[in-house]
């Protein structure tokens, strides 16, 4: 065990456990995840267990897991269940309280790599999640994209047209497989009367998050950690928010404790920025590493602006509280823990 590290966790955990949320109504919850061993899932689980016992709370988590894969994490309060996405992996005596269903490939590789397996997750197993939602009166709690959205050039609102990117692209097809998974949220709440609340996570970061994931931030991170230079391959022009996952999983807890049928925005737009400038505030935290470019050798998928509007969430009496710098240093402090474990 990386005791910084989870000392590290700690410090999260305790923030979230000081918002004021009605938290007992989490007692005696029976909660079912899926995406509990990847980057957000494992983080928010890993959270509640430590609410859990801190608030004796009396929560049992049942989690899905793939057949033979490594145990990720082990609690006292925590049930893994093993089986695959696409098949019927539910006991038939599970009736859980609440069912979060945030498991996904979530990087542009990972699309082109396994196209097939964005519609068994993202529909094929939503489908599936539901329908025991249906059957258990289970509050239902369904991880989008902010991939559903048109490339814009002004804050995304929740009521903004969901359309797609470019044809053809990854990101397409994962934007339409996340909004497919949406409108099947919105059938069974309207005809069965689920309790569906659907998030739409924008650029997430913090801790667990794979440096060779892909996505700008973290690889300008792992640049300033290995290498002399941070290099921007792209424009540099396109605007993006960056939301700690503290803020984020504070985010899903407001919706999930206080929320409604509805779609949730949450990111961070008081943290928004270009792609250049984001890369030019990691190298003032890392010792002025120099950055190259923009060498716009790339184009991007999602728009020239890709900022959500959070006003539906602030309602909820939801805030971010980590501002752009200390996200940055608190993901640097991560990433670095664990390169000593």
């Amino acid at each position: 065990m990386n005791y910084e590290l989870e000392r590290l966790l700690q410090r999260d955990f305790m923030e979230i456990a000081a918002l004021p949320l009605p938290w007992k109504e989490l007692k005696g919850k029976s909660i079912f995840a899926t995406g509990g061993t990847g980057f957000i899932g494992s983080y928010l689980i890993k959270c509640l267990c430590w609410l859990n016992r801190q608030m004796s709370l009396g929560i049992s988590f049942q989690l899905l897991r793939r057949s033979g894969a490594k145990l990720p994490f082990t609690d006292p309060c925590v049930r893994w269940i093993e089986g695959e996405i696409d098949q019927d992996f539910l006991p038939d005596t599970l009736s859980p309280d609440i069912i979060i269903h945030m498991a996904s490939p979530a990087s542009s590789r990972a699309f082109q790599e396994n196209p097939v397996e964005l519609a068994k997750t993202n529909i094929l197993a939503t489908r599936y999640l539901l329908e025991r939602a249906k059957r258990c009166n289970s509050t239902f709690v369904f991880f989008s994209s902010a991939a559903v959205y048109l490339s814009q050039n002004a804050r995304s609102a929740e009521t903004e047209p969901s359309v797609l990117a470019a044809p053809g692209s990854a990101f397409s097809l994962y934007g339409a497989s996340k909004l497919a998974g949406e409108l099947l949220c919105k059938e069974f709440c309207q005809k069965c009367h689920v309790d569906c609340r659907i998030v739409r996570p924008f650029n997430i970061h913090g801790p667990g998050d794979s440096l060779r994931c892909g996505r700008f931030f973290p690889d300008f991170l792992r640049q300033a950690m290995e290498e002399p230079e941070i290099i921007v391959t792209g424009s540099g022009k396109p605007v993006r928010d960056s939301c700690y996952l503290s803020d984020f999983v504070g985010g899903v807890l407001h919706v999930l404790l206080k929320g409604e049928n509805t779609i949730y925005n949450i990111g961070n737009e008081d943290n928004a920025c270009t792609i250049l400038e984001f890369a030019q505030r990691i190298s003032e935290l890392c010792g002025n590493r120099k950055v190259v470019g923009p060498l716009g050798m790339t184009t991007h998928t999602a728009g020239d602006i890709l900022v959500p509007d959070t006003s539906r969430l602030r309602r909820l009496g939801w805030r971010p509280r980590i501002d752009l710098r200390t996200c940055i240093r608190y993901c640097l402090d991560s990433y670095q823990m664990a390169e000593n474990i």
